[in-house]
């Protein structure tokens, strides 16, 4: 069983607000093992902000999940921009995520990152398995090093990184960033994306690869 700690937690708010400033508050205390706060993204028409937690124990491992409340429904994009901003401060002290997943009937609908620093191959065959937790089901799963690329077509860890890089998201992830693309430009830049309609590139309809080309564009 792995255990939160109330002092790792404290120290990586403290690394987080750092790095990301108002777009994060805490509630109650942040000196707690099961830490919970509030993610605003720069979309000033969002007035409203959305929950996130994380548990981490120190060298053994963390997560951190984004989602909605009652009084705000986010929308996929939204919670994808704000685990953006996540991984993109954590990854650069702890690596790429283990695992990536959401659960059956959670009403918050929680998008989740998971390090595992310590039996990380056996953190994954539970998660493979379904045994990984005693109270909840895992619905999607994306393994972040097991990524399938498309037509046989096979890039290189390099690639993979600058991709990774420029999006904001683990290589693995940049399917349902693509899905999700106008909100998530939307939240993360906090400008919208605007395609006119019937635009078209060398006589072709634009498709969601030339939008994810606007966003890297835009993110940087």
């Amino acid at each position: 069983m792995q255990y939160s700690n109330d002092y790792d937690c404290y120290e990586l708010y403290k690394m987080l607000k750092r790095k990301m400033g108002d777009k994060i508050d805490y509630y109650g205390t942040p000196y707690n093992a099961l830490f919970k706060g509030e993610y605003f993204s720069p979309y000033k028409e969002s007035k409203k902000g959305i929950p996130f937690y994380y548990k981490y124990c120190q060298n053994v491992f963390l997560r951190i999940q984004v989602g909605s409340s009652r009084y705000h429904q986010a929308l996929e994009g939204e919670k994808l921009a704000a685990l953006s901003d996540f991984y993109e401060v954590l990854s650069e002290v702890f690596g790429e995520p283990t695992v990536f997943y959401t659960t059956k009937d959670d009403k918050e609908e929680l998008l989740s990152l998971q390090w595992s620093f310590v039996n990380k191959e056996e953190d994954i065959k539970k998660f493979k398995e379904g045994t990984y937790f005693d109270d909840a089901q895992i619905d999607e799963l994306i393994v972040i090093d097991e990524s399938k690329e498309r037509n046989g077509y096979h890039l290189s860890d390099l690639t993979k990184k600058l991709i990774a890089k420029r999006i904001g998201v683990p290589f693995a992830l940049i399917p349902l960033v693509d899905e999700n693309i106008e909100d998530f430009i939307k939240f993360k830049t906090g400008r919208k994306l605007i395609i006119p309609d019937g635009a078209k590139i060398e006589g072709l309809p634009v498709t969601s690869i030339e939008k994810e080309m606007s966003l890297q564009r835009k993110i940087n």
